[in-house]
């Protein structure tokens, strides 16, 4: 009996020396989620981390500063140059190290506390912020799909893009850019199956069939989302953002659609006859979709996507 108990206790001992010396680099992969409550944002930052040391920040990167896709003197032309979310890291000890494709610089943290559940880190630069994030597991097998999916983002008080967009599962995608966006107009492109599928795959993380009909943050002037799921021709759920008040996973999944369309190979559209004259659009105005709204979107895009 004492040689079976020595015998366990020695195998408990190996297995608890093996947890301990887990290598940094295998216990930061996966998903990351802030649990900072300063403000409504500091909590929906994100980080997913991969083997290749690549990594996603969930806000994805910006330039610092405007540009425009016109005039200067239209406030309605400019925007942020969108660069994706996913960039390069490293991790060696107690420093981990992001770099940024927008600005071409590389951002230092300390890493204060890795564990398989937890991670902080900190930072003396100005303009950066280090917290603490807590690991986030998914099981999306039993949550249905979708085949199509519908995207629009309304104007605000400020640069928020003004979007319209529809993608379907085999990767077509019709897009409306409004105001403050690259690409103001109507266009058509594909993503593919795959790229679609990782969209699906972020609001599956979401368990969007679940969520809320609405959330509603208690701030001003700020922009709202508005997203349509489709199965067999059919809306099958809704969802409201405003102020991108709903859950992280929400947000991390619908945010990345606003600026899609920087990185997109686009092709102009132009609107039927037939179609322009059901929805009472005069093809002449310059800005013909710019203010189409929520739902008359949806419906011009549905109606346009079974004319092409």
């Amino acid at each position: 009996m004492r040689y079976a108990l020595l015998f366990l206790y020695a195998i408990l001992s190996v297995s608890c020396q093996e947890e301990k010396t887990l290598p940094p680099q295998n216990m930061i992969l996966g998903s990351w989620s802030s649990i900072d409550n300063t403000n409504q944002f500091a909590n929906k930052r994100g980080f997913e981390f991969f083997p290749d040391s690549i990594f996603e920040d969930k806000y994805g990167f910006f330039s610092d500063r405007f540009y425009y896709s016109d005039s200067v003197n239209d406030p309605y032309n400019r925007y942020f140059r969108y660069f994706g979310t996913k960039s390069k890291y490293a991790l060696s000890k107690d420093s981990l190290r992001l770099f940024n494709p927008a600005i071409q610089k590389w951002s230092s943290y300390k890493v204060e506390k890795l564990t398989p559940d937890t991670l902080i880190i900190t930072t003396n630069v100005k303009d950066e912020r280090g917290g603490t994030f807590i690991k986030k597991t998914y099981k999306t097998d039993t949550i249905p799909d979708f085949d199509a999916i519908y995207f629009y983002s309304s104007p605000c008080y400020g640069s928020c893009p003004v979007v319209s967009l529809l993608i379907k599962n085999n990767g077509d995608i019709l897009y409306i850019g409004g105001a403050n966006v690259k690409n103001k107009g109507l266009y058509q492109s594909n993503i593919g199956k795959e790229a679609f599928n990782r969209i699906q795959e972020k609001f599956k993380r979401a368990d969007y069939m679940n969520l809320e009909d609405a959330y509603s943050a208690k701030v001003t002037d700020v922009s709202s989302v508005d997203i349509y799921f489709i199965k067999d021709n059919k809306v099958v759920k809704t969802i409201e953002d405003y102020g991108a008040d709903g859950p992280n996973e929400l947000v991390w999944a619908y945010f990345p659609l606003e600026l899609i369309e920087q990185e997109l190979d686009l092709k102009k559209l132009e609107i039927p006859d037939d179609i322009a004259k059901e929805f009472n659009i005069d093809k002449d105005y310059k800005d013909i979709v710019f203010y189409v709204g929520e739902r008359m979107g949806f419906d011009f895009l549905i109606r346009l996507s079974d004319n092409i």
